[in-house]
Order: C-alpha cells, then sequence, then structure tokens
C-alpha cells in the first residue's frame, strides 16, 4: 500500500544520501547510485509510484546536476 511505497521511499533516500557522502569521499572513483530492484518487488507497487520511480530516475540522470551535495547533515524526512 501507499504506506509500505513511502516507506521504501524513506529508505531508499537513506541509501543515497549515504551512497552521496561516500562519494564525496572517494571522489577519484565514479560516481553509482542506487539499489537494483527484483521484478516481484515491482509487482507490489501501483502504476502511479512506478511512474513516480521513474520521474526521480531522470531527475537524477540529468548531465548537469540541479543539486550541488555539500550539507553534512543527514535530511530529515
Amino acid at each position: 500500500g501507499s504506506l509500505k511505497f513511502e516507506k521504501f521511499l524513506n529508505a531508499y533516500a537513506a541509501v543515497l544520501w549515504q551512497q552521496a557522502n561516500e562519494n564525496r569521499q572517494n571522489s577519484t572513483e565514479k560516481a553509482c547510485f542506487g539499489i537494483s530492484l527484483p521484478e516481484e518487488k515491482l509487482n507490489d507497487f501501483r502504476d502511479e509510484q512506478i511512474g513516480q520511480l521513474q520521474e526521480l530516475m531522470q531527475e537524477a540522470t540529468k548531465p548537469n546536476r540541479q543539486f550541488n551535495i555539500t550539507e553534512s547533515r543527514k535530511p530529515t524526512f
């Protein structure tokens, strides 16, 4: 349901935050963000939620970044 999806997004945001911090410390390596989602996990989501994930991916993979990772504190949700 919706609450399950919200929990997933919060956990995923925490993963991205951690990966961004690690990337900032190891800036010589190529950045790799995200996690693999098995197909059965995707089947749990509604079409609207899949659309939100696609929008997130499109924003995250734009050539020029819309944000600058300079914050040292963890974001609150």
